[in-house]
């Protein structure tokens, strides 16, 4: 059984605590640097699990303590509520995306969007998806087009064994 990408272990029993009884987190078990924008730093990202409104999350940035757009890396969301999910479907649809439907693993299907809104040139990608009654997503910024990557990390969180509450 494989486990989480390293940078997350360090937060399995908090994720395990912090997930609402009946929900479960989906986390890929590696990240491709390679598909990330290079950082003023050594490459060293740091995750921050937060959990509100009926979802979960682990968002990575490049700075420690730095919490804003600048510093944003990444985020790996579960939720179960149907407003994420709509929310997702609208950005998905702004001018600015180029999304596409994508095979996950058979039987689950996601949207993969592109968007690239801003002047920085970093765009947001994301997958999202549906499974077993929850709605899981996987977002990077990178200035590349990273679909495939972003496609191989859905696949392996979508794949392996979740993270289950301990309530």
């Amino acid at each position: 059984m494989a486990e989480p990408a390293p940078i997350f272990r360090a937060f399995i029993r908090d994720i395990q605590t912090q997930l609402p009884r009946g929900m479960v987190m989906r986390l890929p078990t590696s990240i491709p640097y390679r598909s990330l924008p290079p950082a003023d730093s050594n490459n060293t990202l740091y995750p921050y699990l937060y959990s509100k409104n009926g979802e979960l999350g682990i968002t990575l940035y490049y700075s420690p303590g730095c919490r804003a757009n600048s510093c944003f890396a990444g985020e790996f969301i579960v939720s179960k509520l149907d407003e994420y999910k709509s929310k997702l479907e609208t950005i998905a649809k702004w001018s600015c995306a180029n999304t596409v439907s994508v095979n996950i693993k058979p039987g689950i299907q996601g949207v993969y969007t592109n968007i690239r809104c801003g002047g920085t040139g970093d765009g947001s990608q994301t997958i999202f998806w549906e499974q077993n009654g929850l709605i899981f997503s996987a977002q990077l910024r990178a200035a590349a087009n990273i679909k495939q990557e972003l496609l191989e990390i859905a696949t392996s969180m979508a794949n392996e064994p979740p993270i289950k509450s301990a309530q």
